[in-house]
């Protein structure tokens, strides 16, 4: 590693060690074992190549960065992305580059044919609706763009890991599929990771890439965060809010519905969450609404805790529909609640080859090996599969998440979170002739 970084990386792991905030934490002592196989795999001739490229075409990165951010793709219409980001994979030199029947992009970097398949994802989509302006404002060091951070850069760090691996001539064991997956925010419902893993059972460990979420340094994220999410729809007679008065309104039922749920407790370890994000309803001023709806969330990363809190939502939202019956003397008001969002929970060990791999890497590199606290990420699918799954950062500074105005990333010491997730991804393929892969 040239000087420069290595100091940058020294001075890195001080000040990351004493401000460290309370997503992240500094990670177990790691073994012997992962810390000399990392040590093994970065001090390879090609590897130090691909780690120098890397650091040295982050301006190309970040470019690459703003252009990728530019394509718009909400949720369900990542396809304008997904050709443009099909292109880049070609160009980086992946192999058998195509988008399968979900939409997500997928290239191969090959290995010797003698190891396991690992996969390296980032999201296309983004939480932004179709005709948000994706202008980027730059300011104080920081770009402002809806997206550029979750989840632009992901995609920007895994082209220049490829391109770096390619330049340098690294050679895996096993084969790195590369996908550039559809559906990961909100109602897409991990559609993308979904159906590869319904499509491909010769995965056996998967990495992916999201900004490090209000965690300093470069977080390992080893707890996926489950989420069940509904569609509740309250009905009812309907009616002329004067000459009908005394029929009971989907509207109140929902509004009681509510209340309910709002008075319900949950632990704050294992942490556990609901919210009412969406109410619609009613036709005018002047009438009975005869339907209501909104949309429920519920999360934790504690499986029979979301259970139960589903339970007494479901509970609460039947409380709402019975009081208002009885309020206006009726049975006309019903619930129906469909599930619209089921995003399993997961964990992985910090013990887990995975897991310890990715904190020798940091190590490795003269920096702070953390970990981070739970996120609901495309991870969560593989970790409920029992299939060696983790979340690292992409790369630089960033924050106001899923706020239109608000959302913004930074390129400070942009280049080393690539080079962590690069190391990872090797010390699981393995490379020839330094270290055989960590996963059978």
């Amino acid at each position: 590693m040239p000087r420069t970084a290595r100091t940058i990386g020294n001075l890195r792991t001080i000040g990351a060690i004493l401000a460290v905030g309370l997503s992240a934490i500094a990670a177990p002592a790691q073994s012997q074992d992962e810390q000399r196989t990392m040590a093994r795999i970065a001090a390879q001739p090609a590897v130090k190549r691909a780690l120098a490229y890397i650091e040295k075409n982050e301006p190309t990165t970040t470019a690459n960065t703003l252009a990728i951010n530019a394509i718009p793709a909400p949720t369900f219409a990542e396809s304008a992305r997904a050709a443009d980001y099909a292109a880049r994979m070609k160009a980086a030199g992946l192999h058998d580059v195509h988008l399968d029947e979900a939409g997500n992009v997928l290239g191969t970097y090959r290995g010797a044919g003698k190891g396991p398949t690992i996969v390296l994802a980032a999201h296309l989509d983004t939480v932004y609706p179709a005709g948000t302006d994706l202008t980027v404002r730059e300011k104080d060091g920081r770009f402002y763009s809806p997206g550029i951070a979750d989840n632009a850069r992901s995609l920007a760090a895994m082209l220049v890991i490829v391109s770096a691996m390619r330049d340098a001539g690294v050679a895996p064991v096993g084969d790195i599929l590369v996908v550039a997956n559809v559906g990961e925010e909100g109602l897409g419902d991990l559609k993308g990771v979904k159906h590869l893993f319904s499509q491909r059972k010769d995965i056996k460990a998967f990495v992916g890439l999201e900004p490090a979420l209000g965690a300093d340094g470069d977080p390992v994220t080893h707890i996926g965060t489950g989420s069940r999410r509904f569609k509740v729809t309250v009905r009812g007679p309907g009616g002329h809010s004067y000459e009908g008065f005394g029929l009971p309104s989907a509207v109140h039922a929902a509004g009681r519905a509510i209340a309910r749920i709002d008075d319900l407790r949950v632990p704050s370890e294992p942490k556990v969450t609901f919210n009412v994000g969406v109410i619609q309803g009613g036709q005018s001023v002047n009438s009975i609404a005869a339907e209501a709806s909104m949309l429920v969330d519920i999360r934790s990363a504690n499986a029979p805790l979301l259970a139960d809190t589903e339970r007494r939502i479901k509970a609460a939202i039947q409380q709402g529909v019975d009081e208002t019956n009885q309020r206006w003397n009726s049975k006309a008001i019903s619930a129906d609640i469909v599930l619209i969002g089921d995003r399993p929970a997961g964990q992985m060990a910090k013990d887990a080859k995975i897991v310890k791999l990715a904190l020798a890497a940091a190590s490795a590199q003269g920096r702070p090996a953390l970990l981070d606290g739970p996120h609901s990420t495309d991870a969560n699918l593989p970790m409920s599969l029992g299939i060696p799954a983790i979340t690292m950062p992409a790369g630089g500074s960033s924050g106001g998440y899923h706020s239109e105005k608000n959302e913004w990333w930074a390129p400070t010491n942009a280049f080393a979170a690539p080079q962590n997730v690069m190391l990872t991804i090797l010390g699981l393929a393995g490379v020839q002739g330094t270290a055989p892969p960590a996963i059978p």
